[in-house]
This record gives C-alpha cells, structure tokens and sequence, in this order.
C-alpha cells in the first residue's frame, strides 16, 4: 500500500522528521479538519510524506482512464488508484533481456560466417 486514509486523530511524521499532533497538522493543512474532506496520506511509519484528498484524487485518475465503478469504500478507490499507478509504470512494449534474445535469435538465423562469428563472441564461445 502506498496510501492511507488519515483518521484526523493519529499523529503526522513528515520525512524530515517532524512529528505533528492531529490539531497541527490541520493548522497546516486547514482543509484537512473539514469533514467534507477524506484525507489520504502516505501509507506506513512517515505518513506525512504525502498528502491529498480523495476526492481529487478520484477526478485526477478517472480523466486519466481509472475504472472506480466498482469501488463501494474509499479503500476500495485508493486500490484502484495505486493499481493504475503500477500500470503507468510498467515498462512498455519488450523487455531489455527479450530485445537481446529476439537479436540473437536473428543473428542466429543467419547463414553467413559474420554472423556466425558475432554470436559465438556474444555467447563467450572462442574458435
């Protein structure tokens, strides 16, 4: 998990150390004390190393083409979001080490002595 819920009750660590009580934190951040707001903040130990609001983060990735249709609770949403942010950051298209197979395939394909002699150097074959 990536993000939270925040309670509006539970203390804040921010990554530089500081550790804010519930009434500091929303004297910072005054949205957060509004109860018309869900507040997200990063999951784990620092969890004041983020922090949004659901329902902006909703409209965000559902113009950028997230599914929440199915989403019956907030955690339910913050899945979906860290789901299509996993998504986002998958490498397109063949992989470095399938790229390399696919090139020595071909040059292994060939009939002609240079390509025979490339191969062997690539699989650290000496003649």
């Amino acid at each position: 998990m990536r993000y939270a819920i925040w309670n509006k009750r539970d203390p804040v660590l921010t990554p530089v150390g500081e550790v804010l009580t519930a009434e500091q934190w929303i004297a910072r951040y005054p949205a957060a004390g509004l109860d018309s707001i869900t507040v997200v903040c990063a999951a784990g130990e620092i969890n004041g190393a983020f922090f949004g609001t659901l329902g902006r983060m909703r409209d965000t990735y559902a113009d950028m083409g997230a599914d929440f249709s199915a989403c019956e609770t907030d955690r339910d949403v913050l899945d979906v979001i860290e789901s299509f942010e996993k998504q986002l950051n998958e490498p397109a298209g063949a992989s470095l080490q399938e790229r390399q197979t696919a090139a020595l395939e071909a040059i292994a394909a060939g009939t002609n002595a240079e390509n025979v002699s490339v191969l062997d150097a690539l699989l650290g074959e000496e003649e």
